[in-house]
């Protein structure tokens, strides 16, 4: 495999991953989808009061099997009470009119990567904190003749996080409760997180649903290694195992993260372990719940 290859395999590979982190984020928008498009790194932090300029690379490839144009723009944002993206105005003094991009359009054949490049020169001078912007690729439909892949022709969007920080920078990310709600149709759990510093927080790791007669206690357990491999052996006992919300918590907000979990399980004793870190603050809890009949 040469090095093309080998850099568009990684790029699909984290771009995918990445895609199902905003989307755990609510990009609610009519283009959101990954169709065509991948990209790597999804996420950039960095320090405003550095006075050295510095430009930031990331890599966008088509993953499809057809040419495929994107054109690039940015946006402001913040996230609502219900965990959703909503668009934040522009102003002099927002971080979206203080990038500058290079492409703003491009097309690309299939398999193959564009780089593209960007730069964050504040017009004013920033105030002290986080400041947030969206870089989104978005495929264009430039050909109206293109053939559709299965009767309608579906564009993709992904959206770059970007965070610039200015100032001293604290993540305090406080765990109030983890419940399970094992009553309802689908079973979810809810993680209760506070951001009570002046930057983001988010959670990180894996998820497991143990029968609680095999569960051998918080302490014993570790995360699972290849959880994605399809055919990854999971320890006796697991009957689901999954990873954690990392949906952000801005800074002075206090949101409930939702983790639904597909699997359906039989009446029964149960313990959903969690093995990951808020922020690097440990999380290793065990949350034990029973399902009942009237759950199926």
């Amino acid at each position: 495999m040469n090095q093309q290859q080998k850099l568009v395999n990684s790029i699909y590979k984290i771009g995918a991953t990445a895609l199902l982190t905003l989307s755990t984020l609510a990009l609610n928008c009519p283009h959101t989808s990954a169709i065509s498009i991948g990209v790597s790194p999804p996420r950039f932090e960095l320090k405003l009061d550095d006075k050295k300029a510095k430009t930031q690379v990331f890599r966008v490839v088509n993953v499809d099997n057809q040419p495929a144009t994107f054109r690039i723009y940015i946006q402001g944002w913040t996230i609502d009470e219900k965990n959703e993206i909503q668009p934040v105005k522009s102003s002099e003094q927002s971080l979206d009119n203080w990038i500058t991009v290079n492409p703003v359009t491009f097309t690309l054949p299939p398999g193959k990567t564009q780089t593209v490049r960007f730069s964050v020169r504040p017009r004013v001078k920033p105030p002290a904190g986080e400041h947030r912007a969206l870089i989104f690729v978005e495929e264009v439909n430039s050909d109206q003749d293109k053939k559709p892949r299965s009767g309608v022709r579906v564009l993709g969007r992904f959206g770059v996080a970007v965070y610039a920080y200015v100032g001293s920078i604290k993540k305090v990310g406080v765990l109030n409760s983890i419940s399970v709600d094992s009553k309802a149709n689908n079973l979810k759990a809810a993680f209760d997180i506070s951001s009570q510093g002046n930057a983001y927080v988010r959670m990180n790791g894996q998820y497991a649903i143990w029968a609680a007669n095999k569960y051998p206690g918080a302490s014993a357990t570790k995360q699972i290694a290849n959880l994605q491999a399809q055919k990854n052996k999971k320890p006796d006992g697991v009957l689901d195992a999954g990873m954690l919300p990392s949906t952000p918590v801005l800074p002075g907000t206090r949101r409930q993260l939702i983790l639904n979990i597909s699997k359906k399980l039989p009446p029964g004793q149960y313990v959903l372990d969690v093995n990951g870190d808020l922020n690097g603050g440990a999380i290793d809890k065990g949350i034990t719940f029973t399902v009942t009949s009237r759950s199926k």
